[in-house]
């Protein structure tokens, strides 16, 4: 079986377990968190984020894709230490979000993505911790000129290292068409592709239409949130999926995206069951019900993440 890159080194790709396809550990908006340190209490950040690590490995999961960039706070080192302290699988990402860095708008497509794999074959900043995916990003208004730039120097870095890309896209305007059709204008191989989000839209259609190019799909995003659909609908549409022949191209997650805490803020005095086992707690049992499965809840679950980590199909 083949290893897939985490914080912690290489894992073989059999022991991933239970994988959320779309998360984060950690993110640091405008990366506060690197320039602003001041601003947070990183020892209640870090005790709080082993809890919810410990509680989701103790919860059934393995492994988390961490799909944070640079733009987004990437800390790679932060990643590495509540990783070893929880005992859960987490994959780092390079590539970049929705904040292209103005360093990028000219920059030359093959020296973009020389960045990515560097960051894949070398390791992120000095650490030597290897990206296990590459992330890109377009969202309301469509793919932007210095996003495309993203998108096509991400698809140079997977034909080069073979490591998969998992995108974020807004769904309610069919962005993750134009995504594709960039992706296939590059030549990048489409199984080695996850559009990201998808579960934000019901539009069987359109899903459809994505996945006829050989693509992934996260439906994630679990629960939902003001304005966008229900956990419910977004069963609905995992369920649609399922009945028309295309588990094998579905994952399941939740965008989970915890904030350092403020200094002189408090933990949470009863915080919960963490956001990080929805899916396993209350959307699977639901899709059960519905029908669904355990050949297939384990397929989403286990081995779709697997063979997109690793473009095996073992």
């Amino acid at each position: 079986m083949p290893a897939v890159e985490t914080v912690l080194g290489p894992v073989d790709a059999s022991k991933l377990g239970v994988t959320l396809s779309h998360e984060h550990v950690l993110v640091g908006m405008g990366e506060d968190n690197k320039h602003y340190p001041w601003l947070f209490d990183w020892d209640l950040t870090k005790a709080n984020t082993i809890r919810e690590l410990a509680e989701a490995k103790a919860g059934g999961i393995g492994t988390v894709i961490d799909l944070s960039t640079p733009d987004l706070g990437r800390d790679v080192s932060f990643m590495r230490e509540v990783s070893r302290a929880s005992g859960l699988n987490v994959i780092a990402a390079t590539g970049i979000w929705r904040d292209v860095p103005r360093s990028f708008w000219a920059r030359d497509l093959d020296e973009i993505a020389s960045i990515f794999v560097r960051e894949i074959q070398v390791g992120i900043e000095d650490t030597g911790i290897k990206a296990g995916a590459i992330k890109v990003a377009n969202d309301i208004g469509g793919v932007t000129p210095e996003g495309e730039r993203i998108l096509r120097g991400a698809a140079r870095a997977l034909k080069q290292t073979n490591c998969p890309i998992s995108t974020h896209h807004w769904a309610p305007e069919q962005v993750g068409s134009r995504q594709v059709q960039i992706f296939q204008e590059e030549g990048a191989p489409m199984e080695r592709i996850c559009i990201g989000h998808s579960a934000d839209t019901d539009d069987i259609a359109y899903l459809e239409t994505m996945l006829k190019t050989g693509v992934y799909l996260s439906m994630d995003r679990y629960p939902g949130a003001a304005g966008r659909p229900s956990w419910e609908t977004r069963n609905a549409t995992v369920k649609a999926l399922i009945d028309r022949g295309w588990v094998d191209r579905l994952m399941l997650g939740h965008d989970y995206a915890p904030a350092p805490i403020r200094a002189g803020a408090s933990a949470p005095a009863s915080p919960g069951p963490t956001r990080y086992l929805f899916v396993s707690t209350v959307a699977v049992p639901a899709l059960r019900a519905s029908g669904v499965s355990e050949k297939d809840i384990q397929t989403m679950l286990v081995d779709v993440p697997r063979r997109f980590l690793t473009g095996s199909a073992d």
